[in-house]
C-alpha cells in the first residue's frame, strides 16, 4: 500500500512542479464558475444544477488533460521499464497512478466548493442535495479517471492519450443523450441509458444516493483500470502464451460481469435520500395508510419492455415506489407486474382496466415502424379501482397513489364548496385535485351552505358580489365553518397595460378576524420571477418585479414544506389584532418589495420605484385562539393564484391551496405527502454588492489567487535549481 501512496504522490508532485497543473486548474475553475453564475443568476435559485448539468462536458477535456501523460510520459521517456524494475507490481503502478490523477480531479472539485459557500448567503441552501452532487461529481471523475489511464497506456503520445480519451468518453455521454436514445429501438436505447454516464450522473444530481449508480461508477473505473492492467501486463508477456491468453480471458470475464451486472441493475436496491424532506421517500403519512389498511390493496403495473428511453428511464423510480409500499403495507399491499408487449392477456386486462397505450417511433433495418407501449397502473380494492393511463411523470406520483389507496378504502369523501367567478378564470385543475379526497358542490340558488361541508374555497375578481352569498358565507363561518379565500385588491385591465383598484367585496366578512385585503399591487425588487419580453431582436428575458415569488414563513403546516409560492399581479393584507382569532403570515414578500394603488401601469419595461420598500403580507392563516372552536381562514390576496392559467406556471400555488383546503378541513394526512417541494431555495442576498462579489470572487479571483501562487511556487522552485551549492571542503590526506 506504502508504494501505491508513493506513485499517487509522485504523479500530484510532478503534475505541479510545471505550469501544466496550474494552467489547467485556472482554466477548469474560470470556465466552470463563468458557466454556473450565468445560468443560476438569471433563474435566482441557490441550486448547483447549472453547474452539474455543464459538469460531464468540462470533463470531457479537463480530465483527459490530466491523465494523459500518467503512463504515456514514462512510457516515452523509457522511464516504464525502470521503474516497473523496481519492488512494484503492474497492479500497484496502475492503481497508483490512477490515486494520483483522482486526487488532482478531486482537488479540483474541492476548489468550487466555494461556489456553494457563497449561495449560503444568499440562500437557505440545501445542503443535502449539495452532499450528494459533489459525491456523484466525484464519482464521475473517478469513472472519468479510469478512462484517462487506461487511455495513457495504450500510447507513447500524450496527445493520441488525450484523444482517445476524449473519444471515449464522448461515447459514454453520447450514450445517454435523449436525441440519440430517440433514434435506437427501444430496448437498445434501455441498454444504451444504463451504460452511459448521465443518467447514473442526474441521479444523484437529485440529492439521492443509489446503490446502482455507485456500482455503475464504481465499474466504469474498473473496467478500464483492467484494461490498463493488461496492457502493462501484455508488455512482458508472449503475444500467444498459455499466461497472456489467461490474463485476456480473464480480464475479458471480469468486464463481462461487471457490464452484465449494471444491465441487471434495476434488481439491485438501496439508496440515501438526502434531499430536504426526504423528497424521494416515502412519507410517513404515506406509510400510515399502508398500515392502516383494513383489506388487500391489489397494484397492476402495466410496462411493456419496448418503452422508448425517455419513458423507460422513469421505469426504476416507479419501480422504487411500489416496492416501498409494498414493504410498508405489511402484506396488504400487493404488486402485479404485467408486460401486454408480449402478453396478449395482460394487453386486453390493460386495455379493459383503462391503461393505454402510447405510441412511438422505433427505427428498424431501412424502415420506420409505429409502435405501441404501455406504462400505467391500476389501484384496485374490492369492487373499486382506479387508473393511471399513463405514468408520464413520478415527482407527483407518491401523492396520486396515497391518495387513491385512501380513497378507494375509506366509505365516503368529506364535502367542499367551490365558489368562483368566471373573471378570475377557470378552475378545471383545482377541481380536479380536489376530487381525489372531496366531493366538491357548486352551490345554487340563496340556500344555506351545509353545516356538514369541510370547507369552502372562494375565489372571486368581481367588483360585486350578491348580499345574499356574503350573508350565506358570514352564517357559515359563525357557526365555524371552514374558508380558503383568494380575492385582489386590483384588477388587471383586459384593454390596456395596466391595473385599477377596485372594492373588495369580502373585506366587511373578514374585518371579523382581523384581516383586510388592500386595494394595491405589490412589486418585489428582489424576489421576482423572470419573463420574456419581446422586442426587435427576439425575446428578451428579464425580472418582472408584478411577478412575486412569495416567500413561505413555514409557519404552519400549510407550508411547512413549501419553499415560495409564485404570484401574479398580487395584493398585500392588512392584519390587525383581533379578541377572537390568531392570525399568522403564511406567504411574504422580501424586505425589498413596494405598492402601487390607484392605477398601476403593469408594463414590464418600466421603472419601479425603490422608496417605501418593505415586507409585505401575502397570505394569512386565521385560526381561533387557544385552538378553541370557530372559523378557519386563510386568506391570499390573489384571486387568481389556483386558476388554470397560472397554475400550469406555478404548480406550487395549486399545492398551497390543496395544503389549505386540507387543514381547513382537519384532514391533514396528504399535506406532507403534496408539499414535497424539488424545487431549490431562492437565491435573495441581501445586496447587489454581496451578490456581485460572490460571482466576480468565483468567477476571477480564485482563479487570479491560484495563478499568484503558482507562480510564486515554480519562481523558487527555478531559484533552487539554479542555486550554487559550496564545495565541501575535504582535509589533506
Amino acid at each position: 500500500m506504502n508504494r501505491i501512496w508513493t506513485i499517487a504522490r509522485r504523479e500530484v508532485k510532478s503534475l505541479f512542479d510545471q505550469p501544466t497543473g496550474y494552467v489547467l486548474l485556472i482554466v477548469f475553475l474560470a470556465i466552470n464558475a463563468f458557466m454556473f453564475f450565468r445560468n443560476a443568476y438569471l433563474s435566482n435559485t441557490a441550486s448547483l444544477r447549472p453547474m452539474l448539468d455543464f459538469m460531464p462536458w468540462v470533463f470531457l477535456f479537463f480530465v483527459p488533460a490530466v491523465a494523459m501523460r500518467a503512463l504515456a510520459e514514462d512510457n516515452r521517456g523509457g522511464m516504464l521499464e525502470i521503474v516497473l524494475a523496481q519492488p512494484l507490481s503492474e497492479a500497484e503502478l496502475v492503481i497508483g497512478k490512477y490515486l494520483g490523477v483522482l486526487l488532482v480531479l478531486l482537488g479540483a472539485l474541492a476548489t468550487t466548493l466555494l461556489i456553494p459557500i457563497g449561495l449560503d448567503f444568499g440562500s437557505d441552501l440545501q445542503w443535502g442535495p449539495v452532499i450528494a452532487q459533489y459525491l456523484g461529481a466525484g464519482l464521475l471523475a473517478a469513472g472519468f479517471a479510469g478512462v484517462g489511464v487506461w487511455a495513457s497506456s495504450l500510447s507513447k503520445s500524450q496527445i493520441t492519450a488525450f484523444i482517445l480519451a476524449v473519444a471515449v468518453m464522448f461515447v459514454l455521454i453520447l450514450v445517454g443523450l435523449d436525441p440519440l436514445l430517440v433514434g435506437l429501438p427501444p430496448i437498445l436505447a434501455t441498454v444504451a441509458a444504463r451504460l452511459g454516464v448521465l443518467a447514473h450522473f442526474e441521479s444523484i444530481g437529485r440529492g439521492v444516493l443509489d446503490l446502482r449508480d455507485l456500482l455503475y461508477f464504481l465499474s466504469l473505473a474498473a473496467v478500464f483500470l483492467v484494461l490498463a492492467y493488461a496492457v502493462l501486463m501484455r508488455r512482458r508477456l508472449a503475444p500467444k502464451s498459455q499466461p497472456a491468453q489467461r490474463l485476456r480471458l480473464g480480464a475479458l470475464l471480469l468486464i463481462a460481469v461487471l457490464v452484465a451486472v449494471n444491465l441487471a441493475g434495476g434488481q439491485i436496491g438501496g439508496r440515501i435520500d438526502l434531499t430536504p424532506g426526504n423528497a424521494y421517500t416515502l412519507s410517513k403519512a404515506t406509510k400510515d395508510i399502508a398500515k392502516g389498511l383494513e383489506d388487500i390493496v391489489t397494484i397492476k403495473l402495466f410496462s411493456s419492455k419496448e418503452l422508448p428511453a425517455e419513458f423507460a428511464l422513469n421505469k426504476r423510480d416507479v419501480d422504487d415506489l411500489l416496492w416501498d409500499l409494498k414493504s410498508a403495507g405489511g402484506g396488504k399491499i400487493r404488486v402485479i407486474e404485467k408486460d401486454p408487449g408480449t402478453d396478449a392477456t395482460a394487453a386486453e386486462d390493460a386495455r379493459s382496466l383503462g391503461v393505454v397505450p402510447v405510441q412511438f417511433n422505433v427505427v428498424g433495418q431501412s424502415e420506420l415502424q409505429v409502435k405501441e407501449g404501455f406504462f400505467g397502473l391500476v389501484v384496485q380494492h374490492a369492487d373499486k379501482k382506479e387508473t393511471i393511463p399513463f405514468i408520464q411523470r413520478t415527482d407527483d406520483l407518491e401523492y396520486r397513489m396515497a391518495t387513491t389507496i385512501r380513497n378507494l378504502s375509506r366509505t365516503a369523501k368529506p364535502k367542499v364548496a367551490l365558489l368562483t367567478d368566471p373573471q378570475a378564470g377557470s378552475y378545471g385543475a383545482l377541481r380536479q385535485e380536489l376530487e381525489r379526497s372531496y366531493a366538491v358542490e357548486t352551490p345554487i340558488g340563496d340556500s344555506a351552505l351545509p353545516a356538514d361541508l369541510a370547507a369552502v374555497v372562494i375565489a372571486a375578481a368581481s367588483d360585486s358580489v350578491p348580499t345574499g352569498q356574503i350573508e350565506r358565507v358570514k352564517a357559515y363561518l359563525d357557526q365555524g365553518g371552514k374558508a380558503l379565500i383568494l380575492e385582489s385588491g386590483m384588477m388587471v385591465s383586459p384593454q390596456g397595460p395596466f391595473a385599477q383598484g377596485r372594492n373588495v367585496v369580502w373585506n366587511a366578512l373578514l374585518s371579523d378576524y382581523g384581516v383586510q385585503i388592500k386595494q394595491d399591487m405589490v412589486y418585489d425588487l428582489r424576489a421576482n420571477q423572470v419573463i420574456g419580453v419581446p422586442t426587435n431582436f427576439g425575446r428578451l428575458l428579464r425580472p418582472y418585479p408584478y411577478f412575486v415569488r412569495g416567500q413561505s414563513t413555514k409557519a404552519s403546516v400549510v407550508n411547512a414544506d413549501l419553499a415560495e409560492v409564485s404570484l401574479a399581479w398580487t395584493s398585500s393584507l392588512d392584519t390587525v389584532s383581533n379578541a377572537k382569532s390568531s392570525v399568522v403570515p403564511l406567504i411574504v414578500t422580501s424586505d425589498d418589495a413596494g405598492v402601487s394603488a390607484g392605477q398601476a401601469m403593469i408594463d414590464p419595461s418600466q421603472e419601479f420605484p425603490s422608496g417605501n420598500l418593505a415586507k409585505r403580507i401575502l397570505g394569512v392563516q386565521v385560526a381561533p385562539k387557544d385552538g378553541g372552536a370557530g372559523a378557519r381562514l386563510v386568506v391570499v390576496g390573489n384571486a387568481m393564484m389556483a386558476s388554470d392559467e397560472f397554475a400550469r406556471r406555478s404548480p406550487e400555488a395549486i399545492a398551497f391551496a390543496l395544503n389549505a383546503i386540507d387543514w381547513l378541513a382537519q384532514d391533514e394526512a396528504l399535506i406532507g405527502i403534496r408539499a414535497k417541494d424539488r424545487r431549490p431555495p431562492p437565491l435573495l442576498f441581501t445586496s447587489n454588492g454581496l451578490r456581485n462579489g460572490v460571482k466576480y470572487f468565483n468567477v476571477a479571483g480564485l482563479p487570479i489567487l491560484l495563478a499568484i501562487y503558482g507562480f510564486v511556487r515554480l519562481l523558487n522552485r527555478r531559484k533552487l535549481a539554479t542555486k550554487s551549492y559550496p564545495r565541501i571542503a575535504t582535509e589533506a590526506a
